[in-house]
C-alpha cells in the first residue's frame, strides 16, 4: 500500500488545484479526493476599518467634535448627582 497524503490547497480554476504544501513525490498520476472547506479566515482589522471609513465618507458621515462628546460627557456625568 502506497502512503496516504493530505494537504490542503485551493481550487484556481476548475482543472487546477493549488496545495498549500509541496509533496515528496514525483510527477506521477494521483487520486484526488476533494472536500470543500469552510472559509473562516478574517478580514484584517485595518481593512475591516479602512471599508469602514469609505462608507462613512461616501455617506457624508460627520463625527460628533470634541465639544460635543464633552458635553455629553458633562450631561451624563451632571445626572448622576440629582
Amino acid at each position: 500500500m502506497h502512503k496516504v497524503y493530505v494537504v490542503t490547497g485551493k481550487l484556481t480554476d476548475v482543472h487546477t488545484v493549488t496545495l498549500d504544501k509541496a509533496l515528496p513525490l514525483k510527477p506521477v498520476k494521483v487520486r484526488l479526493m476533494v472536500e470543500p472547506l469552510e472559509s473562516n479566515s478574517k478580514r484584517p482589522y485595518q481593512d475591516v476599518i479602512a471599508e469602514i471609513h469609505e462608507r462613512q465618507q461616501a455617506r457624508g458621515y460627520q463625527p460628533a467634535t470634541r465639544e460635543e462628546i464633552d458635553g455629553y460627557i458633562k450631561m451624563e456625568r451632571d445626572s448622576w448627582e440629582g
